[in-house]
């Protein structure tokens, strides 16, 4: 079924063709509008700004530029945590906001600053650090070295004093680990008295850690009977050495209290070390500083024959018998 035609009139389709063209201005118009609100929107609208603080120029301005944003460098100053030719500081910071088109102002680093390495041989290893440290470098690797230089000595340094370095390069020493203990050989002291083991071990700082008893009615109470280490094996100072030494069958050692008194004598303050001596091995009772002519008395627990023996400053003085 054909729809009838509409014939207008000439007036008519005058108003029609007016009317479409009233309808497309206004499209357009419209459009226009849009369009220039979106492109004013993202024109003004905030920008967050990237980090850019470690990358170098190209990656920074590459970085801005994806946001809108355009990259200066105002300066370039030293800094020692940020390499060479790197950003060290930026402004806006990152994670601000920034309007399409902002600066960002930067600042790169030219690296830390050269400084000249002092001489810290023949210092204290505390002292050496702390120099480096005012000079604005670090104490590197310490590597330990016997020598008749005091302990803790520093004996060489690298890179060397003088040198121009960056700062907080760390600088290797090499430190001495003191003087060389001195080494002796353990005498065979089997069938000697414990007291004979006491007297030559004791003075050159061996320590007898421990002994045992064993009875042997045959021998004289407190005879070695074996020791550990055996004879002819080189022994150092602080070395702990055992026995096992006879006793009688019918013998019952009695623990007893003793007192033993000490004056300081003249001088300087001195460290002083009592080492106590029984039938149960050996044992330091006091090891403090001490004043010239301070008196000392202490009161110790000892189990059959006893003796003490006295140091200051680590050096043998005297024996002292315990009844």
């Amino acid at each position: 079924m054909r729809l009838p035609q509409i014939k207008l009139t000439p007036a008519e389709k005058a108003l029609t063709k007016r009317a479409l063209s009233l309808l497309a201005s206004f499209t357009g118009i419209t459009l226009a509008t849009a369009l220039a609100s979106m492109f004013y929107t993202q024109l003004h609208e905030p920008m967050i700004v990237p980090k850019i603080v470690g990358m170098d120029q190209a990656q920074a301005e590459s970085a801005v530029s994806s946001k809108g944003l355009r990259l200066k460098v105002t300066r370039s100053q030293y800094d020692e945590h940020v390499p060479l030719g790197l950003v060290s500081e930026q402004m806006p910071r990152a994670n601000s906001y920034a309007k399409r088109g902002q600066v960002v102002e930067v600042v790169l680093s030219k690296g830390a600053p050269m400084v000249k390495v002092p001489p810290v041989v023949q210092m204290s290893f505390p002292q050496a650090q702390i120099a480096l440290a005012g000079a604005h470098l670090r104490a590197g690797r310490e590597s330990l070295m016997v020598s008749e230089e005091p302990q803790d000595t520093v004996l060489a340094q690298m890179p060397p004093a003088g040198e121009t370095a960056d700062s907080y390069t760390e600088v290797d020493l090499l430190v001495s680990a003191g003087p060389p203990q001195p080494s002796y050989i353990m005498p065979d002291l089997k069938n000697q008295p414990l007291e004979k083991a006491f007297k030559s071990l004791r003075p050159v700082n061996i320590t007898i850690a421990k002994i045992q008893s064993e009875v042997r009615d045959d021998l004289d109470s407190e005879t070695i009977l074996s020791q550990i280490p055996p004879p002819g094996t080189k022994v150092q100072p602080k070395d702990n050495v055992s026995f096992v030494i006879s006793s009688k069958s019918d013998e019952n050692p009695k623990t007893r209290m003793a007192k033993i008194e000490f004056d300081m004598p003249d001088g300087n303050p001195r460290r002083l070390q009592i080492d106590v001596f029984d039938s149960s091995g050996t044992q330091t009772i006091y090891n403090k500083m001490e004043s010239p002519k301070d008196h000392v008395e202490l009161d110790v627990k000892v189990t059959g024959q006893a003796s003490a023996q006295v140091y200051l400053n680590q050096e043998f003085v005297k024996e002292i018998p315990i009844d």
